[in-house]
């Protein structure tokens, strides 16, 4: 009777560590879902052809270098220069060749960017600011 009663007891904790920890993993698994990787969202952007939405993950100035159009540019003169690039060479392919940190603080990518009509190198790196990653320099030359 006695054994029987502790089998119970054991059961019910086992029980209960299961479901704690099953509990734990779905919040863990909730939690990281939502957290986007920027140069995942950025890739994207640029895959589009779609300036606007590459601006959302601009720092407040950005330096850009895009075909000799050098400079520290504000967020509207960046997404300026970037749609008149987009528009003049429609995306039909990117792709990431290297990315990484060169920080804790600070991501980088190289890829190439493909149109109808040329091929293009992109390199951009994302700082991390007071816990926000914002795309703080991007260019793109012709292969």
């Amino acid at each position: 009777m006695m054994s029987t009663q502790i089998n119970r007891i054991f059961e019910k904790s086992k029980l209960r560590s299961v479901m704690l920890f099953s509990a734990i993993v779905i919040v863990s698994f909730a939690f990281f879902a939502d957290t986007k990787d920027i140069c995942a969202e950025v890739n994207k952007c640029i895959l589009a052809g779609d300036a606007q939405q590459l601006s959302k993950y601009f720092s407040s100035t950005v330096e850009m270098s895009v075909l000799g159009k050098e400079g520290y540019f504000s967020k509207i003169q960046a997404v300026s220069v970037l749609t008149e690039f987009f528009k003049n060479n429609p995306p039909k392919d990117f792709s990431v060749k290297q990315g990484g940190s060169n920080s804790e603080n600070t991501k980088f990518s190289i890829g190439t960017y493909e149109s109808a009509a040329n091929s293009f190198k992109i390199y951009y790196v994302v700082k991390k600011e007071q816990d926000t990653e914002f795309l703080n320099k991007l260019t793109i030359e012709k292969k």
